[in-house]
């Protein structure tokens, strides 16, 4: 059922669809010229002002690329991972590969509501690509999407309601962007002793020199065990602390991950305790991938093999420790040592090595709290930014199928 007014249709009732192409890599003279040349990985749900690759009217005029005009709408329809059914328009004229789908809509149509639909069908649209090796769309798969056909001036008001909720998207990622390369620049003031802070026992700043230590004297470092799953049943006890269960500062669970072990004898000491640091040894994001355990995400947790677990002596704040952890220096010391094969990773003498700028204890959790303090307005703004993409979301669900009428601008003048 659609609303008074509206129709049902399909991509090809609103618009030409067609696709683009690739010059041959073996020709120079068709790369590196002024021609805007699109790739899926491009294709994020946004404006495409500016483009990674280009290509020369020579490469244009003499490969299947072609150019295409301003608010052309876009849909992905290859690529691994999330890209595959992700949406773009374009802000530029620009030519495409041949994975990117190009939308030519009809004059009587606004691209700014179909480009809201499209994204909002992202999960539908990936669910038509085809079986095989490798799932992709095609365009015949793209022309037989369903839409809705709100009137032109329907569609123009609700396009409108929602590129303010857009708008008030963007202007949060900036802040919280902003928030970030702020409390970066306090990171790289306070972490090296270049700014001093206040001591609250005297009213005026640390004093005293720092030391440069290496870290293996003041943590106790443990690395997992390669714990075989026969060894558990599933639905209660403990949790196998894994890699993949650890993002910047957030321990993240799936639904299969709870286990009861049979026999915990022996293997006490791989259980994590509050106030421990975990970080995973191994993947595309060594040493960026750590958390801290606190009351709030304490359980049964085994650490497993490539994880290691971090606990910090009396004269190192382990907050402290952490904000380093976060910190570039930390990052750039990884990628010095890391090993890189088909996996890179660390080693616990790695982590052990690192130098580690110390001051007292007392100036250590004053360093802390005040970056503690950033992380949490930063949360707090990323939360906010949540909460408006869940409210922009409901708010697509009822405009953009019409289960909520909007007045035109026509009708609010009348």
């Amino acid at each position: 059922m659609v609303p008074s007014g509206w129709k049902k249709g399909s991509v090809e009732d609103i618009a030409t669809v067609t696709s683009g192409g690739t010059p041959s890599r073996k020709n120079d003279s068709y790369w590196n010229g002024h021609i805007p040349w699109v790739t899926t990985s491009e294709v994020k749900f946004g404006v495409i002002t500016d483009t990674e690759q280009k290509i020369t009217q020579e490469g244009l005029d003499n490969s299947s690329a072609k150019m295409f005009p301003e608010n052309t709408l876009l849909i992905a329809m290859y690529g691994q991972g999330k890209t595959r059914g992700q949406v773009a328009k374009l802000g530029i004229e620009a030519s495409t590969n041949q994975a990117c789908a190009a939308l030519l809509l009809n004059d009587d149509c606004e691209v700014d509501y179909y480009f809201q639909f499209l994204t909002s069908q992202y999960d539908a649209i990936r669910e038509l690509a085809n079986s095989g090796g490798q799932q992709n769309l095609s365009a015949g798969i793209i022309k037989n999407i369903h839409v809705p056909i709100p009137p032109l001036p329907e569609q123009r008001k609700i396009a409108k309601i929602l590129a303010t909720w857009d708008k008030a998207i963007a202007t949060s990622e900036k802040l919280i962007a902003a928030s970030q390369q702020q409390k970066k620049a306090l990171m790289q003031q306070l972490l090296t002793g270049k700014k001093r802070l206040t001591n609250p026992d005297t009213g005026q700043p640390f004093e005293g020199e720092w030391e440069e230590v290496r870290l293996e004297s003041y943590i106790n470092l443990l690395s997992g065990h390669a714990f075989k799953s026969s060894a558990f049943e599933k639905d209660s006890g403990y949790k196998l602390l894994r890699g993949i269960n650890i993002t910047r500062g957030t321990l993240r669970w799936g639904e299969e991950q709870t286990f009861s072990w049979t026999n915990v004898n022996g293997f006490e000491k791989y259980l994590v305790n509050v106030g421990d640091i975990v970080i995973s040894m191994d993947g595309s994001l060594v040493g960026r991938n750590y958390a801290l355990i606190t009351e709030n995400n304490h359980e049964p947790m085994l650490l497993v093999q490539r994880v290691a677990r971090i606990r910090c002596k009396t004269a190192l704040e382990h907050n402290y420790l952490l904000q380093h952890i976060a910190s570039e220096r930390f990052k750039s010391y990884v990628d010095a040592v890391k090993t890189v094969t088909a996996i890179p990773h660390i080693s616990a003498k790695d982590i052990k090595h690192f130098m580690l700028p110390l001051p007292s204890v007392d100036e250590q959790q004053k360093i802390s709290s005040v970056l503690t303090a950033a992380d949490k307005e930063i949360e707090v703004q990323q939360a906010k930014l949540a909460h408006l993409k869940q409210e922009k979301k409901a708010l697509m669900q009822q405009l953009l199928t019409g289960k909520r009428r909007v007045k035109t601008d026509e009708q609010e003048a009348a």
